[in-house]
């Protein structure tokens, strides 16, 4: 059996396959995932006839601001069983770190939040192993996936960090770190099918079992049955605009039926819609480059008509930046080759606002064809949503809340791939693909007694029309706190209505305004909160939850700043006390946000 054992080599794929890259990659991870589990059998075979089994853990910590590093995670510890593996999931939250440091298997999955952090739930865990006196991993073998955006400077800093920090600490990286762009699973089903037979071949010492220092309570949320490739053709039940006519702004509320999809979601998840590019955008495009209609070309493999490439498949108003770097190649133009030798924010302002059609038309007309940009361009992305309803309120319903991008620039109207697909292409009866994704941290208290305190400006109030919503149905009787903000009262007082009618019945303890232009000087949710500080740190003492949904780039950042000064000043804390403070809030995951 040895001598068999020994003779079986990895599958090895040729170079001329006649296969696309994501057919290499899942043919490529199916041969090594049987390869190792017939490893695996003929090791048990082995070792039944003498002693029992080794039992082999594998450790996979996530972090994660919107669930997708924890969807990853998940994905990898289901098919780790296969590779012989016990896996353990846990959020970084949940981590100790001199446990941590035993685990002989280790897989981190981390997303990147804002301009280079460390996502909420991993914070604590990477100061921890940052600092000089973390404890060694000498004994521990190693992955790294990293989630990110091209688009933002500090692309996937948080995991590129991990994998530094763990190798530096002795650890023994068994696979090479992958950064992932928003279009994610492709790669990190890459990662997975390198990453598990190798590490499943490692250790020999008999690991130590991880245990989470703080184990959730909840159960494991069952996985959405719809993903990205098979996802469910909701029915657009009804949308009107809610702001009023005279606002500068268009925020629409959406309801999509989920009848017959036997699908559910928790309020605080997200729905991710795969949208359609508009027609007079694709029609200028395929214009521009000299190209038809009707003509095919090769994209993922196969042949296809070039109209139904740029509707479907391609980002075309969002340019990727290897389209960027190219346009800039083909210009001449010194400024904007400068701008590349720069950094990714300042090429990002150098560009700002320009789609693919304006970068063409401004700096390489006639300089590209059809294949070029297929080749360049990214995939069409699916854009995720704060669910704003419970489905114990509206059973088979799923409500959106989305503000209509709209801009002119550069002489032409610029529209939001999916906020203006969903206002001007989707009528009621429409079919809107779409799948769900679970945020089982960013959820109403598990205990209805709780006190919540909502911070939601503009869209930012969606998933607090869901939490209201769900302790309604629930009949919970904690008190519930929102400060909403917009421009005008006015105007842009979003579901004015229900909230006064929340507030009337009770539902609604308090609802703090903020309008920011109903009066010479401008005011935002977070003057509101400096305002009522003694009695927000209140709340906070008697065990209240606070949420955070909106802008991450000012409001959340300004929303933290003003919640650091009213803990230290009501509570009379030191700034070290006061950081210690909001560590364990976010700890007991009672300080989460949802931001973007």
């Amino acid at each position: 059996m040895e001598q068999l054992k020994s003779n079986k080599k990895v599958p090895f794929l040729p170079q001329d396959i006649p296969f696309n890259d994501d057919q290499r990659q899942w043919l490529g991870g199916f041969l090594a995932g049987l390869h190792t589990r017939l490893l695996v059998k003929e090791e048990h075979v082995t070792t039944t006839s003498t002693t029992s089994p080794q039992v082999k853990p594998l450790t996979i910590i996530y972090g994660s601001q919107t669930g997708n590093a924890e969807s990853v995670a998940e994905e990898a510890a289901d098919i780790a069983r296969n590779h012989g593996l016990t896996p353990q999931v846990q959020d970084m939250d949940d981590v100790d770190l001199h446990q941590l440091c035993k685990a002989e298997r280790l897989l981190v999955v981390t997303s990147t939040y804002g301009e280079g952090e460390m996502p909420d739930n991993a914070q604590a865990l990477w100061d921890c192993i940052s600092a000089d006196d973390a404890p060694r991993f000498d004994n521990t073998f190693f992955s790294v996936l990293a989630l990110g955006d091209t688009n933002y400077d500090d692309f996937c800093l948080a995991g590129i960090q991990w994998d530094e920090r763990l190798a530096a600490l002795g650890g023994t990286r068994i696979a090479n770190r992958v950064d992932c762009d928003v279009a994610y699973e492709s790669a990190a089903h890459e990662w997975i099918a390198e990453a598990l037979p190798t590490i499943a071949q490692k250790g020999s010492r008999g690991d130590i079992e991880v245990m989470p220092a703080n184990a959730p309570s909840a159960n494991k949320k069952a996985k959405p049955k719809y993903t990205r490739d098979n996802p469910f053709e909701a029915q657009l039940l009804k949308k009107y605009t809610l702001n009023n006519p005279s606002s500068g702004k268009e925020t629409c509320h959406y309801e999509l039926s989920l009848l017959d999809s036997g699908e559910s979601y928790d309020a605080g998840d997200a729905i991710n819609l795969l949208p359609t590019n508009r027609p007079e955008l694709v029609d200028e495009l395929i214009s521009l480059l000299g190209a038809r209609k009707e003509q095919h070309e090769q994209y993922d493999g196969h042949t296809q008509e070039l109209q139904k490439i740029f509707t479907e498949d391609l980002e075309i108003r969002i340019p990727s930046k290897e389209f960027i770097t190219e346009v800039a190649a083909r210009s001449g133009d010194q400024e904007f080759i400068a701008k590349l030798e720069e950094s990714t924010q300042a090429l990002n302002d150098f560009v700002w606002g320009l789609d693919s059609i304006d970068l063409l038309k401004r700096y390489a007309p006639n300089s590209f064809t059809a294949s070029d940009f297929i080749r360049l361009a990214k995939p069409l992305a699916p854009r995720a949503y704060s669910i704003s309803s419970s489905i114990k309120h509206h059973p088979n319903e799923v409500h959106l809340t989305i503000a209509s991008v709209r801009y002119e620039q550069a002489g032409r109207v610029h529209n939001g791939v999916c906020s203006t697909f969903l206002a001007d292409l989707c009528e009621s009866g429409s079919k809107i693909k779409c799948y769900f994704a679970p945020n089982k941290h960013f959820s109403v208290p598990q205990d209805p007694t709780s006190p919540i305190i909502m911070i939601g400006p503009g869209t930012g109030i969606a998933p607090f029309r869901g939490f209201l919503e769900e302790r309604l149905s629930t009949q919970a009787t904690g008190e519930n706190w929102l400060f909403f903000g917009d421009r005008t009262k006015a105007n842009d007082f979003l579901y004015q209505q229900e909230l006064e009618d929340m507030q009337q019945q009770g539902l609604l303890t308090r609802l703090d305004l903020a309008f920011s232009r109903d009066q010479q000087e401008k005011i935002y949710v977070q003057d509101k909160m400096q305002e009522q500080g003694a009695l927000l740190f209140e709340w906070l003492e008697r065990g209240a939850y606070i949420y955070v949904c909106g802008d991450a780039f000012r409001m959340a950042k300004d929303v933290d700043k003003a919640l650091h000064q009213i803990i230290e000043k009501q509570g009379n804390l030191s700034p070290d006390q006061t950081q210690e403070y909001i560590a364990n809030l976010k700890k007991q995951k009672r300080y989460v946000r949802d931001v973007y």
